[in-house]
């Protein structure tokens, strides 16, 4: 179960060059370098309040990361706390690369239950999200293999988990 607390809400279109700026990629190949760039253009308040939370939860509305397929950009959300992205859709590949890397993604049409300072909690065994704040819950759809990837915390923890239960025989 991932909980936090919504501490941004964008709508459309947020691409990646708005998550962490093209000329920033060269700069570093440590993951943790672009948690100080992260929305520094689109929107300079992002990691304030990202560092008030232990977890934070980003809504936003269709097509969340669009753009190239940077990888830096998942992680400028990661290093920021970002618990899980809740969207209303995302592109291929950037889903691909947060399923890599174990962001969690939850695509949900209607995010209209849920605000900015709402405390979330995102049951992915129960494929639901419960508002604790307001006293909702919310359902959503999710592959059965990308809820077991992002349970694991991403694709690469869960062929490492796989290779030591093979070597542990």
């Amino acid at each position: 179960m991932l909980k936090g607390t919504v501490t941004t809400i964008f709508g459309d279109d947020i691409n990646t060059d708005d998550i962490i700026p093209a000329f920033r990629l060269q700069q570093s190949s440590d993951p943790e370098y672009f948690a100080a760039y992260a929305f520094e253009k689109f929107d300079p308040e992002f990691r304030s309040r990202c560092s008030r939370h232990q977890a934070n939860i980003v809504l936003a509305g269709k097509n969340f990361g669009c753009g190239s397929s940077r990888e830096q950009a998942v992680y400028a959300l990661q290093y920021n706390r970002i618990a899980c992205v809740i969207a209303g859709s995302f592109p291929d590949i950037f889903y691909r690369n947060s399923l890599a890397n174990g962001l969690t993604l939850v695509v949900l049409p209607d995010r209209g239950g849920i605000g900015r300072g709402d405390e979330i909690e995102v049951d992915l065994a129960a494929s639901v999200i419960r508002n604790t704040t307001r006293g909702t819950a919310i359902p959503f759809v999710m592959k059965e293999e990308d809820r077991r990837t992002f349970q694991a915390g991403g694709m690469t923890a869960r062929v490492r988990t796989h290779l030591e239960e093979l070597l542990a025989r």
